[in-house]
């Protein structure tokens, strides 16, 4: 039996809910509401001591990170294979998942922050927000939503998620100027992996694209992207919009903010 635990717009929980709707695999959803703090609820960090989502639960056992992840449930759903069959395809794909994880989180993570929890955090007293960095299991989030909420980040933090975003959409298109995917002929993890990166950055910040010279061939790729089925179990998850621009409506819905 497979449970997924995971945030309506996290870039990391679309990457996991992409490879499930790609293996065909059924699971039981468990949504966690981000803006309400409900990774920190106790119950949540016995099965993810981060207070982090998205966390898998196969057969009871808790899988977490989302890269290790979707490579666990291709190892253990191996059809159909989202990796090429030679070793050299596959240190291709593993360049681009850990892209995701080293470029394509740091490229989004200041500006979505900014966007989604900044206008939650901020309101939050002293004593609110005391009480809510208790319950954040790690140094470094707490240091994250301290600054979330008081501070924001400073205008070197967002040049440097926009060069990520333009590095990026640069690389992609460098690397599909030679196949059709981004590890060859074949539709990989690699795609899965930087999907949601490559939908948030346009979301967040859609210039990027013309600032890498239109980037044709990515674009080309996204439309791929868009066709298949997993798209719309990602990013339009049981009917609902998973992007920043629905989500901050509806948190500014709650908040009373005219702002969306």
């Amino acid at each position: 039996m497979l449970v997924l635990y995971h945030g309506l717009a996290s870039t990391c929980s679309k990457k996991v809910r992409m490879c499930l709707k790609e293996k065909g695999l059924a699971y039981e959803s468990r949504l966690v509401n981000l803006q309400k703090y409900e990774q920190h609820d106790p119950e949540y960090l016995k099965l993810n001591p981060k207070g982090v989502v998205p966390t898998l639960l196969h057969d009871g056992k808790a899988v977490t990170e989302s890269t290790l992840i979707i490579e666990y449930l291709d190892e253990a759903f191996p059809t159909p294979p989202l990796h090429p069959a030679d070793a050299y395809g596959r240190h291709k794909m593993r360049l681009w998942t850990k892209w995701s994880d080293d470029v394509g989180y740091n490229a989004v993570y200041v500006p979505t922050w900014e966007k989604l929890s900044r206008p939650g955090a901020s309101r939050m007293d002293d004593a609110a927000l005391a009480k809510m960095l208790e319950r954040v299991p790690t140094a470094e989030r707490r240091k994250r939503w301290a600054q979330t909420a008081r501070t924001g980040f400073s205008a070197e933090e967002f040049a440097a998620a926009y060069e990520n975003m333009r590095s990026t959409f640069a690389a992609m298109e460098k690397a599909l100027a030679d196949s059709r995917w981004l590890a060859g002929e074949m539709f990989t993890l690699a795609d899965i992996a930087i999907a949601p990166f490559v939908d948030r950055i346009i979301d967040l910040r859609p210039e990027t694209l013309e600032e890498v010279g239109g980037a044709p061939r990515l674009r080309a790729w996204l439309t791929r992207m868009q066709a298949r089925p997993s798209w719309q179990e990602a990013f339009f998850f049981q009917g609902m919009d998973a992007s920043t621009g629905a989500v901050r409506a509806k948190i500014a819905e709650a908040l009373g903010d005219a702002a969306a």
